[in-house]
């Protein structure tokens, strides 16, 4: 194994600098690698996958968005009732090994839904129509668990058209495979000078400020330039790059609560935008 390819603490730990792998201890995370694959047939249903249409049971319907207006200065724009976007669904059984301090459930398919919107619809120059009628449309994102039969998922096709501000088609449909791997803090925020120093002249093959997974990935550390924090009592539930124009990352963060209560539904929505 190349020193490159081993986690930091491991490196640290090995070459007898246990003092230093104690201190950073705190500031490292698991987390859990997306990586595309090939395939050559058509994804089953079930599969983990980003894009492409979602795999719903009967009983969950496509996640849409309500219609809404947007008033800039003298002009009004009319947006209607839209689909949202697969970002990506999860079969857990396929991480359940990976999930070493479970976290999450290792049964039922995770799905996560986003319009298009990086900001609520619930703004001083946008509004909601018909939210008595349909409040679950007035959202913008969704996570959902499903925790059934998945005999009975079938591809859904999105009963109405994306969101036409930002979607004329679906996202490309891409097979996924995990890999548990680590993710740190940027040390030098969080490591006192002589410390870090010292950091560097022992494993000076790391780059000690950017060791965290920049791509898709579960739990771990936010990555980008603009980040949500994540503190004690939250996570990083999911990172999906999306990088198209100045929107690099998109991210969904739960409260320690909600993950171990499986309050998916209540996960918050996040970007990084130049």
């Amino acid at each position: 194994m190349k020193m490159h390819e081993m986690d930091l603490m491991e490196f640290l730990i090995k070459e007898g600098h246990t003092d230093i792998a104690e201190s950073i201890k705190d500031y490292r995370k698991n987390t859990i690698k997306m990586c595309v694959k090939d395939v050559e047939n058509v994804i089953a249903k079930g599969t983990s996958k980003i894009g492409g249409f979602p795999d719903l049971p009967p009983e969950i319907p496509y996640p849409t968005m309500s219609g809404y207006s947007c008033k800039r200065g003298d002009d009004t724009e009319r947006y209607e009732k839209s689909a949202m976007q697969l970002v990506a669904q999860i079969n857990l059984t396929d991480i359940a090994d990976l999930d070493i301090e479970n976290k999450l459930p290792h049964t039922g398919i995770l799905y996560f839904f986003w319009s298009g919107e990086i900001d609520s619809i619930h703004q001083t120059n946008k509004w909601v129509e018909s939210v008595a009628d349909a409040p679950e449309n007035s959202a913008y994102h969704k996570v959902i668990w499903y925790n059934g039969d998945l005999s009975n998922l079938n591809r859904t096709e999105p009963p109405v058209p994306y969101y036409s501000k930002y979607f004329t088609e679906t996202f490309e449909e891409k097979a996924v495979e995990f890999e548990l791997t680590t993710d740190y803090q940027p040390l030098g925020d969080v490591l006192d000078c002589d410390l870090f120093d010292r950091l560097e002249e022992v494993a000076p093959d790391y780059d000690i400020e950017y060791l965290s997974y920049d791509g898709n990935k579960l739990f771990g550390y936010p990555t980008g330039g603009n980040i949500p924090d994540v503190n004690a009592k939250t996570h990083l539930l999911f990172q999906y790059s999306y990088n198209v124009g100045c929107l690099w990352n998109i991210f969904w963060i739960i409260s320690d609560e909600d993950l171990k209560n499986r309050n998916f539904d209540k996960a918050v929505f996040s970007f990084d935008l130049d």
